[in-house]
């Protein structure tokens, strides 16, 4: 059974309001949860869907997205064997499965991971005061129109929590599978909230696949990160080609904590990877890389935000984008640099390769600072392969399409072999540089 989002007389904005009675009239969510959909029903009505020249989707056109008649995916069927296929080695008994957004308990297997980790319902979650308190927050003072879609219609999420002192040998996978719509597009809403209490260690990698097309996942993950404790996130969006992917990580870093992410995007219909960091309390540290690879149609987009709200804070960004055919890529990054926030030190390096002339990337990376004791750099290029590289590799005997090849993969490899997992590094080795070699 769905509902459909259909274009009303009033507009997108409209027909979600009216797919959201439905949607509570069906689900009946929990009292808690439900006054959770309910404020974010509300912070939708204030975004409404971006316009041309909203500042968060300069380089996006979403008037597609936000206009198709999408479905809400429910009891869906998937096979074993699929899951099974994208489950990482080191995973097998560490390993969360979401269909259409929804966790899937005989599907997955988290006994690796022992007592030290908390897997449960966010719906559960949401009892203890503090993490409502954080949910409700984040979703009161939302600044992503898709996001505030995630929030009003979650009827489930997944919590995971790390307890103090424990460093977490196994690393865990959240496997998110999208089924598709054989009648229309779908849409899904992944949540996951992560916590990591002081002295603590986790690495996560998150990886979104399609079994069928005609998809939208608009996914939402909350992540703090507590004293002196690291999480390393990989994200590796391997959907559909024609489908929608939006994501957005929030990260909470407290005192001489690490975030570690790793992106990497094959590229779809309209791919948003949305990244917000706060580092507020001395010695935190992000870091966040990320590469793609596009050809023909796709897109890649990301918008980052990191706040250094206080001193002594370092934040790192690698992006790089091999452009082919007719894709896209942008990124749109900005630094803050709040008052007070001395000894900061924060870097933005995207490079952009474009292999054809019809290809096209936007690069804005940006440093509001407002500390006088900083050291802060950012930078930008977009361009083609390099002549002189290209000259030395056919004279040693290569034909030109070999050459391009190899320069093209090391270009990708640099970021790809940053990724601190070798099964994701060993897959995108056999997936995202496939995409490179010559015909």
């Amino acid at each position: 059974m769905s509902s459909t989002i259909a274009e009303s007389s009033n507009g997108a904005e409209s027909a979600v309001l009216d797919l959201h009675k439905k949607f509570i009239e069906t689900n009946q969510p929990s009292p808690d949860f439900l006054a959770l959909n309910r404020k974010a029903l509300g912070q939708f009505a204030k975004l409404k869907f971006p316009h041309r020249k909203h500042e968060m989707y300069t380089f996006v056109n979403t008037k597609g997205l936000a206009s198709a008649p999408f479905s809400l995916k429910k009891e869906s069927s998937i096979q074993r064997e699929f899951v099974e296929q994208h489950v990482y080695a080191g995973c097998e008994r560490s390993h969360l499965t979401l269909v259409d957004g929804v966790l899937r308990p005989e599907l997955s297997d988290a006994t690796a991971l022992g007592t030290a980790v908390m897997v449960g319902s966010l719906a559960e979650a949401i009892k203890d005061k503090s993490v409502k308190s954080l949910l409700q927050e984040s979703i009161e003072s939302e600044n992503d129109v898709f996001a505030s879609i995630n929030s009003a219609f979650m009827i489930q999420g997944i919590m995971i929590r790390v307890g103090r002192d424990n460093q977490i040998e196994a690393p865990l996978q959240i496997l998110n599978v999208s089924t598709g719509g054989e009648s229309g597009p779908v849409m899904t809403v992944p949540r996951v909230y992560v916590h990591l209490e002081p002295l603590s260690e986790l690495k996560l990698i998150v990886k979104y696949v399609g079994e069928g097309d005609n998809y939208f996942v608009n996914s939402v993950q909350d992540m703090v990160v507590e004293e002196n404790a690291t999480l390393t996130h990989i994200q590796v969006q391997a959907d559909s080609t024609d489908a929608w992917h939006f994501s957005k990580n929030r990260v909470r870093l407290k005192r001489d904590s690490r975030y570690l992410g790793y992106q990497a995007t094959n590229g779809a219909r309209l791919v948003r990877h949305h990244n917000e960091g706060w580092l507020s309390e001395p010695g935190a540290e992000l870091v966040l890389n990320g590469v793609s690879v596009l050809v023909d149609d796709e897109q890649s987009h990301q918008f980052i935000r990191v706040h250094h709200e206080v001193e002594n804070c370092t934040s790192h960004q690698c992006f790089k984008n091999i452009i082919n055919h007719r894709a896209r890529a942008s990124f749109d990054g900005t630094v803050v640099v709040n008052k007070g926030a001395q000894l900061t030190s924060s870097d933005q390096l995207i490079n952009n390769l474009m292999l054809s002339d019809e290809g096209h990337a936007d690069c804005k990376p940006n440093l509001m600072i407002f500390a006088d004791d900083v050291k802060c750099a950012h930078g930008a290029t977009v361009g083609q392969l390099d002549e002189g590289q290209l000259f030395y590799l056919r004279t040693r005997g290569l034909s030109e399409d070999v050459a391009k090849e190899i320069l093209t993969q090391s270009f990708a490899r640099s970021i790809i072999q940053e990724i601190p997992f070798a099964p994701v590094v060993e897959e995108l080795n056999q997936t995202l540089l496939k995409k490179l070699e010559a015909n």
